[in-house]
């Protein structure tokens, strides 16, 4: 859903890359996309992203460590002022944030990136995201 959302949004001319790492998933959205021009489904584990970058605009999502604590690296994936969408937070109601009674890791590591400039959006009482923009 958010694939097509975001393919339906983009202005002509923008490259859209997906991973998939399910294989008969991987081959049905390329079909499914395959008239579109600048759409690219790749197959595998979500770090083939990095064969691709960089990107103005990035939002790593599904299963896998894309948005875990130590999970992208931001000055390779994206462009100088490009920007990383993360979602699917609890939103924050203290400093630090915590996870079950300890630092909530994951967020912090995308909050205090030195290569970030990173604040927390809340989009609904139970959920917010976490929205970046690469440091110059």
């Amino acid at each position: 859903m958010g694939l097509a959302w975001m393919i339906a949004g983009r202005r002509p001319g923008v490259r859209i890359v997906s991973v998939e790492r399910d294989e008969r998933r991987a081959e049905e959205t390329a079909k499914l996309f395959a008239e579109i021009p600048d759409v690219e489904i790749l197959c595998g584990d979500w770090t083939r992203i990095y064969e691709r970058a960089p990107f103005d605009l990035l939002v790593p999502d599904g299963g896998g460590n894309g948005k875990k604590t130590s999970p992208v690296d931001p000055e390779r994936l994206l462009r100088p002022a490009g920007t990383i969408v993360v979602d699917d937070f609890t939103p924050m109601t203290q400093w630090p944030p915590l996870l079950d009674g300890q630092p909530d890791a994951a967020r912090l590591a995308w909050l205090e990136h030195p290569a970030l400039l990173c604040t927390e959006v809340r989009l609904a009482p139970d959920l917010s995201t976490l929205v970046g923009t690469r440091r110059p």
